[in-house]
């Protein structure tokens, strides 16, 4: 089970941290729900914050993950490894863009879809010790919770979604395939809403048949009822690229740090003393080198692409398929953390350990 100093620094976390991300995008929901448009030019601004901020560096310190797990002094070997990762899929990754752009944006939405609800999978974890899913709903609760950015949007604004395609793809060759009449289809629309309605429900179930026989667990079925929810309603209503944007930085990568922190011995005790702005810090100027690194790859494949432009759209699908070649690898770093930290472990007598 978690330990309790571990559930007491995430208890912390979440009251310190994720519950004025929650405030925050509550307010955008009214804002939006009310009919105030957002100027296009500010839904880009928190993907180019991402750039130096949270998203992009949240995993710049992959390197020194397999150290970290085993507790001890990163080594030459370990570091060497994760490069190699980051280069052989990385690169791959790339190759697969050039090849065939349409399939490359496919795969990068599947993985991003896994992976976004693989860090919120992580995170209910650390709730109050409330009862553990079975695996199938476990696997139910990650399909959800990286369905709702992924697929939300999709519903909700299926054109913003295919410029999004377009802009993407376009970076590297003219779009040879029109996906409006397929993602446009209100038929089409309504079957994935109504598909990801009853995995929400199916999934709400099998956590409350875990969870509802104490308060503790009751309290977790709410507030895992209550994420879902507003999560649901803020890719409904506020602006995808905004939505999606803040989601990356705010949630998902926030989430994410604290993960990496509670490894660092450096970073406990201001995790435990709720003193948030010096973890940050301190993960701002570890992860610094290997973010600018990533930058001047994200500036060479700006001149090695052979459609990249200046407008937003541009901008914006040239640095989704840097952040693609980045997320592949990154997510298999992160299913090591899952394996060691025990996330898939059956529920009879396993463990979910945050230092491994």
């Amino acid at each position: 089970m978690l330990a309790a100093a571990d559930r007491a620094l995430w208890h912390t976390a979440r009251r310190r941290l994720f519950r004025p991300v929650d405030a925050l995008f509550a307010g955008l929901i009214v804002v939006c729900a009310a009919g105030v448009r957002i100027p296009e030019p500010l839904q880009y601004l928190p993907f180019a914050v991402s750039l130096v901020l949270l998203g992009l560096p949240h995993g710049a310190l992959d390197h020194l993950v397999p150290s970290r797990l085993a507790r001890r002094a990163p080594d030459r070997r370990a570091i060497a490894s994760v490069v190699a990762l980051y280069m052989l899929v990385g690169s791959a990754v790339v190759v697969l863009w050039f090849a065939s752009p349409a399939l490359a944006f496919a795969a990068f939405i599947l993985t991003t879809w896994f992976h976004w609800g693989q860090g919120d999978l992580f995170v209910e974890g650390t709730r109050e010790d409330a009862g553990r899913p079975s695996r199938l709903t476990r696997a139910g609760m990650l399909a959800v919770r990286g369905a709702l950015p992924m697929i939300v949007p999709l519903v909700a604004a299926p054109a913003v979604y295919l410029g999004v395609f377009r802009d993407t793809t376009g970076v590297i060759a003219a779009p040879a395939l029109d996906l409006t009449p397929f993602l446009e289809s209100t038929p089409v629309r309504v079957g994935i809403g109504a598909a990801l309605v009853v995995l929400v429900a199916l999934t709400l179930v099998g956590t409350a048949r875990a969870r509802w026989g104490t308060p503790a667990g009751r309290r977790a079925w709410w507030g895992d009822l209550g994420e879902v929810a507003l999560l649901a309603a803020f890719f409904t209503v506020v602006p995808p690229v905004l939505a999606i944007g803040l989601y990356f930085c705010l949630w998902h990568s926030l989430r994410h740090i604290v993960r990496l922190s509670l490894l660092d011995p450096g970073a406990r005790e201001p995790l435990a003393t709720g003193r948030f702005g010096v973890v940050l810090r301190r993960f701002a100027a570890q992860s610094a080198p290997v973010t600018i690194v990533a930058l001047g790859l994200l500036v060479a494949l700006f001149f090695a692409v052979p459609r990249s432009g200046l407008s937003g759209g541009a901008l914006l699908g040239l640095y989704l398929v840097l952040i693609s070649a980045l997320t592949l690898p990154h997510v298999v770093v992160v299913s090591i953390m899952d394996r060691r930290q025990a996330v898939w472990a059956g529920v009879r007598g396993d463990r979910f350990a945050v230092a491994g």
